[in-house]
């Protein structure tokens, strides 16, 4: 019997301990941000949707869903993270997406996507948390797997052969 997969939507975040499998499918301009620490076999996901929660009109309750945003989705992955014994100077992180899919967001000539990317590293560099690898940028369409078993990132494209990061 094979390892249940747990799937991540758009916005939506998971944790899993080692041998679980953590799946986003669909990327665009989105990210699929993992944090990993090695040393206990903890690993998060986010399916994240745009750079920065400042930029955007809260709900009718006053809150957002924490991980449409890079920001929120980094603090609330390593909270639950942690919680569940990760420790912060172990984790490190991989970035899968943030393809050129729309032309413009904020009036800027940066694409979403690109946004998205630059943001992310700002705040893993912010947090001293590595990025040791990713698969970002293009025009194409992505999903991917992590196995938290490994740390290993499964990323596929129509059209491209499947990349381990």
């Amino acid at each position: 019997m094979g390892t249940k997969k747990i799937r991540v939507g758009i916005g939506e975040g998971a944790v899993a301990k080692s041998p679980g499998i953590i799946v986003a499918e669909g990327l665009g301009s989105c990210i699929s941000l993992v944090l990993y620490d090695v040393s206990c076999g903890l690993g998060g996901m986010a399916h994240i949707l745009l750079p920065c929660s400042s930029e955007c009109k809260k709900t009718k309750n006053g809150v957002f869903p924490p991980y449409w945003y890079a920001d929120s989705a980094i603090d609330a992955l390593l909270k639950e993270l942690q919680g569940m014994g990760a420790l912060t100077h172990n984790i490190i992180a991989k970035m899968v997406g943030g393809a050129r899919m729309f032309p413009v967001y904020n009036g800027t000539g940066i694409s979403i996507g690109e946004q998205n990317v630059a943001h992310i590293r700002h705040l893993l560099k912010k947090r001293l948390i590595p990025l040791v690898s990713e698969d970002v940028g293009g025009s194409h369409g992505r999903s991917v797997e992590f196995h938290v078993h490994s740390g290993k990132l499964v990323v596929m494209a129509i059209g491209k052969e499947s990349l381990e990061i």
